[in-house]
């Protein structure tokens, strides 16, 4: 897999829901993000990225984690999509909320995977970044399964 890549490929995610643009850095159960914050993005209050478009970003950043080995495994099939679902938020700390045409550097790592079948419950910890400084710190649980459509 040839880094930087769009994250595109790994989720099912369109505007105005794909709150990730490129992965930069994926290995075993570590991934890093980036995520251009535009104007017209739907989480902006008052001229910032609002709680819930960090958490969205965070979500869907440490889902590539789980999806990033699915999509190696069945890149001959373009068809091929996994879902993923945040079953549990266990904690979550924001400092600071982003403003509009900066940039997030969002670093997931993968904490404890249980499979059972071909659906996976994750537990996650991710931490977002404006420039150099953390402003949001996130704990959850992912569900993930491939899209059986």
């Amino acid at each position: 897999m040839e880094l930087p890549m769009s994250i595109r490929a790994f989720l099912p995610h369109r505007e105005p829901m794909l709150m990730v643009d490129d992965i930069i850095k994926l290995k075993g159960d570590f991934i890093e993000t980036t995520f251009d914050i535009n104007e017209s993005n739907i989480f902006i209050e008052n001229g910032v990225l609002n709680e819930i478009g960090i958490i969205e970003n965070a979500a869907q950043t440490s889902s590539g984690i789980v999806c990033g080995p699915h999509f190696e495994a069945n890149e001959s099939n373009e068809n091929y999509r996994v879902m993923g679902y945040i079953s549990k938020i266990k904690r979550v700390d924001i400092m600071k909320l982003p403003p509009v045409n900066s940039q997030l550097n969002t670093k997931g790592e993968l904490i404890s995977m249980h499979q059972v079948g071909e659906m996976y419950s994750c537990e996650m910890k991710c931490f977002t970044y404006l420039n150099s400084e953390r402003i949001a710190a996130c704990y959850f649980n992912l569900i993930i399964h491939p899209d059986q459509e």
